[in-house]
């Protein structure tokens, strides 16, 4: 993708920091990722499918009971093509900087 004409950052590329894992269904771990932008910068963020989401929200243990992430962004599964879909969609309504963090360099 090319800079649009106020020269806001685009999505190149991006990569998954994690594995994936299982389809364990009381799987609750998130999986990171890694997006790289036109001006160079690097910025990442969490992705949740709801399952994964609800299993971790209803685990006994869990303090404090609920979560907040600026960077989470919740997936409907974690196959390539729908995580690409939402990045793009998020890039072009020029949300996905406020739906990620730097990228710790």
């Amino acid at each position: 993708m090319v800079k649009d004409s106020n020269s806001r950052p685009r999505l190149l590329n991006w990569h998954f920091d994690d594995e994936i894992g299982t389809d364990n269904p009381k799987e609750w771990n998130w999986i990171e990722i890694t997006m790289h932008f036109t001006d160079g910068s690097k910025r990442w963020s969490i992705l949740y499918t709801p399952e994964r989401l609800l299993n971790n929200l209803s685990r006994p243990n869990i303090d404090p009971p609920g979560l907040h992430m600026q960077q989470l962004i919740v997936v409907r599964s974690y196959e390539f093509s729908d995580i690409d879909r939402i990045l793009k969609a998020l890039d072009e309504e020029s949300r996905l900087i406020e739906a990620s963090k730097n990228y710790p360099e």
